[in-house]
């Protein structure tokens, strides 16, 4: 019996250790639920539940190949090297087979797991199903690492070959035998029960549905045509004009497929595989680059652990002195800071669990550059509502708005809110959205209403001069760097 160990990878089709797994004999999946270090890792709570809903149509899924699926009701990622061995045991598996992930506590959990497994005379099979191309193979003329995108995007694509983009099938179905029948047992999925997922018994009792425990199901579905057909639909409708119509905030013109990437409910190489079915230039497609920026942030987490620490990926001569005003960071992150772009995109994240990608960057350069708050804070608050939270995605795009990160936007590179909403949102249609009370303002004062305008829409002041913030933040990023 091969034990097969069910992460980030919540999927049938293209997962390597379940494919290969399956291809030696009867396989067994197990999850583990660690609650106490979701939180302690800001998930979100959409997020969480957005795992139980796939771990659900996966539970079916599996069972529908007489594959089961056990959860392992566990609270910490040091618990779990010993849970997985006490169960590996008492169903006879031999081998415990995993696809890689990235993050320091990740990669310490997974490493104890294999020394302990190694350690009693078991196999341990790991493979790497969240990225394309292993990072150890992506190097420069020197052996060294890449820290500049550019020159990183152009080696992956010199190395991509067919192998790496090779789409391996679902499992096959298992032959079982009446003997086999009592140890192939699998959770139903009304097992699955809400407090296993670190909610109380009130929650649980008196409102399952509640929203603030729900993720939005009328967003995203976690049914796996539904998410095959949204991956499909945008390839063949929309993937062409995505250069053009991903800044727009107001319109469909992004993928928002980055909530089953996270949880991988699909791979970037079926994302890929869909790509080149419509077009021989899929290399050259925008969205397609935008996934080889996914593996750069994975690929700079697996040779900078410091990065899972919080550390910035750029050592300045001097630290940057944030500014430590917790009032400003509040009402940034209830979209009350008068910058009407700003807190449209902080209500759409609050409201829906999900930003527009150009939009996390004008808040983030906001919060860091505006605010002068640290960038931690933020890349905390979003974590904490992101249902497509990732933490190699999520720390990069902050690093990079305030310019730390690797390959960052140069320090004097400032974001000015009411030039970027009336440049992305000339309408002010998305704005209008998530802004009701500013619905009566015409195109042209929406983006920096005037004090009457703000008092007759029940809108705040900016709590902010953008001007002189923008100049302290030139200064203290100089003075960071040594530039004084």
């Amino acid at each position: 019996m091969r034990l097969v160990w069910l992460r980030t990878d919540l999927r049938l089709e293209d997962n390597p250790t379940l494919f290969h797994a399956s291809q030696q004999g009867h396989i067994s999946c197990v999850y583990t639920l660690t609650p106490q270090q979701w939180q302690e890792h800001h998930d979100a709570t959409a997020k969480i539940a957005f795992w139980r809903a796939r771990l659900i149509q996966l539970t079916q899924e599996l069972a529908a190949l007489n594959i089961p699926l056990k959860l392992l009701r566990l609270q910490h990622y040091q618990e779990v090297p010993q849970a997985l061995y006490n169960y590996a045991t008492s169903i006879n598996a031999e081998e415990l087979w995993f696809n890689n992930e990235y993050p320091v506590n990740e990669r310490d959990r997974d490493d104890q797991t294999e020394a302990l497994f190694q350690q009693q005379g078991l196999t341990v099979q790991r493979y790497e199903g969240d990225i394309v191309i292993p990072a150890t193979q992506v190097k420069t003329k020197q052996n060294g690492v890449y820290k500049v995108f550019t020159a990183f995007c152009r080696q992956w694509h010199k190395q991509l070959n067919e192998s790496h983009l090779h789409i391996l099938p679902a499992p096959q179905k298992q032959k079982i035998t009446t003997k086999d029948i009592a140890t192939l047992t699998t959770e139903e999925p009304s097992a699955i029960a809400m407090t296993a997922w670190g909610l109380s018994d009130k929650e649980l009792n008196e409102s399952v549905f509640n929203e603030s425990i729900m993720y939005r199901d009328d967003l995203w579905s976690a049914d796996t045509n539904h998410i095959h057909q949204q991956l499909a639909n945008f390839c063949q409708h929309q993937a062409a004009n995505y250069k053009e119509k991903r800044d727009i905030p107001s319109i469909n013109g992004t993928s928002t497929l980055s909530p089953y990437l996270a949880a991988g409910m699909i791979s970037i190489r079926q994302c890929i595989h869909a790509m080149r079915q419509q077009t021989d230039d899929w290399r050259n497609n925008q969205w397609v680059t935008e996934l080889v920026w996914r593996e750069f942030y994975r690929y700079l987490l697996f040779y900078y652990p410091s990065l899972s620490k919080s550390y910035n990926f750029i050592r300045m001569p001097k630290p940057i002195l944030w500014e430590k005003d917790e009032t400003n960071f509040h009402l940034w992150c209830e979209g009350k800071t008068g910058f009407p772009i700003v807190d449209a995109a902080m209500k759409q994240l609050v409201q829906t669990g999900w930003m527009h990608n150009r939009l996390r960057m004008v808040t983030a350069a906001f919060l860091t550059k505006i605010l002068l708050i640290d960038w931690r804070k933020g890349e905390s608050f979003f974590m904490e509502h992101l249902l497509d939270g990732d933490y190699a995605s999520n720390n990069g795009g902050w690093q990079w708005a305030a310019s730390t990160g690797a390959d960052a936007a140069p320090y004097f590179r400032i974001f000015n809110p009411a030039r970027q909403s009336q440049r992305f949102d000339e309408e002010g249609k998305f704005i209008k959205r998530f802004l009701p009370e500013l619905s009566p303002l015409d195109k042209k004062s929406i983006h920096t209403p005037s004090t009457s305008q703000r008092e007759a829409c029940g809108y705040c002041e900016p709590i902010i001069d953008y001007r002189w913030a923008r100049q302290r933040a030139l200064d203290s990023f100089a003075s960071a760097m040594g530039k004084e």
